[in-house]
C-alpha cells in the first residue's frame, strides 16, 4: 500500500464512513492513477476534468457512479492533500429527473370497480390497500 492511499483510508476512518463507502472512495482514486499512470497527487484540474468526461462519455457511467467517483477523487484531494479544486463544484452530475406513474383512465376505473360490490365499512381499508399497490400487481 502506497503512502497516500495508507494516509486516505485514515483519514476516511477518522471521518467514519462505512467499509464499503472506503472500498468505493479508494477504488475511485486507484482507477484515477491507472488512467493516467502516475500518481493521482501529480494529476492537474484540466486531467480531473478530462478524467470526468471520459467517465461520463467513453465508459458511459450512470450518475450514482459519477458521484460515487466524483466524492471518492473530491475526498482525497481536499481531506487527504488539503488542496482545494474549484473543478468539484462544477461536476456534479445533474439529478435525474423521473415522472411519476400516471394510471389510464381503464386502470382508474378498474380500481373503483372493486369497491362497487363491497359494504361501505370494508371499502375504507380494501382502498388503503389498493392505494399501495402498482397496476401491475392488481
Amino acid at each position: 500500500m502506497t503512502e497516500l492511499r495508507k494516509r486516505m483510508t485514515e483519514c476516511l476512518q477518522l471521518r467514519g464512513l462505512s467499509e464499503r463507502t472506503q472500498e468505493a472512495y479508494t477504488r475511485a482514486v486507484r482507477q484515477l492513477a491507472e488512467h493516467y499512470h502516475k500518481s493521482p497527487d501529480l494529476l492537474t484540474e484540466e486531467e480531473l476534468r478530462q478524467y470526468f468526461l471520459f467517465l461520463k462519455n467513453v465508459k458511459h457511467y450512470s450518475r450514482n457512479m459519477m458521484t460515487i467517483s466524483l466524492c471518492g477523487i473530491k475526498f482525497f484531494y481536499q481531506q487527504t492533500l488539503n488542496r482545494p479544486w474549484a473543478i468539484f463544484g462544477i461536476v456534479r452530475p445533474a439529478p435525474e429527473k423521473k415522472l411519476p406513474v400516471i394510471l389510464s383512465r381503464a386502470e382508474v376505473r378498474q380500481m373503483l370497480g372493486a369497491f362497487s360490490s363491497m359494504p361501505p365499512s370494508s371499502c375504507t381499508s380494501r382502498f388503503l390497500k389498493l392505494i399501495t399497490q402498482t397496476p401491475s400487481s392488481i
